[in-house]
């Protein structure tokens, strides 16, 4: 056996070794403890591009589903219809990994949730001004799947977060918005 014939055989044992070493590193380093990262560490790049979190999209990903309930009520505000869900969560099917144009709509609810429920006082001014058009948006919502009733004049909405479905938890009402009159929005 010639030098170069060993060259290539060590070479052709390396490869999948370290081929799967890295493969190995990667998806450890994906643990969502974080007490793997101590692995990505060995990418000496400064960018991820050996050992990528693939996390990147969702470092933190939503483990509670939000939804916007509305009910209606009376001009005194003594009588309310039950609570009302706007927007139900789809049921999830296997195409909706390829195709889920619906997902948008959810995907604005968390966001305008998100907006809603984050700390104004660590907000510098800007983002703290756009609290108020989302709240019209989610007004505006909300008023275009109400069904007028002359009864209730007026309308409430909350914000609930839940686990989804597990209905093993409790969900946590997060925020209630005044009293609008249905249509003045």
């Amino acid at each position: 056996m010639t030098g170069k014939e060993t060259v290539r055989k060590a070479i052709a044992g390396a490869v999948p070794v370290v081929l799967a070493g890295w493969f190995v590193a990667t998806v450890v380093s994906q643990h969502p403890g974080g007490g793997h990262n101590r692995i990505r560490r060995l990418d000496k790049t400064g960018s991820g591009m050996l050992i990528p979190n693939w996390r990147f999209f969702a470092p933190n990903p939503a483990v509670e589903d939000r939804h916007f309930l509305y009910r209606l009520a009376s001009e005194d505000m003594t009588r309310h219809t039950e609570w009302r869900e706007v927007q139900p969560i789809a049921q999830r099917r296997l195409a909706h990994a390829f195709w889920f144009p619906d997902r948008r709509s959810e995907k604005a609810i968390v966001d305008a949730a998100g907006v809603l429920l984050s700390d104004a006082k660590q907000m510098d001014p800007a983002t703290r001004d756009s609290r108020r058009p989302v709240h019209r948006l989610i007004s505006r919502f909300v008023q275009a799947k109400i069904t007028p009733d002359p009864e209730y004049p007026l309308f409430q909405i909350m914000l609930v977060r839940y686990a989804g479905y597990d209905h093993g938890e409790q969900p946590k009402y997060d925020l209630v918005f005044e009293y609008q009159r249905v249509g003045s929005v």
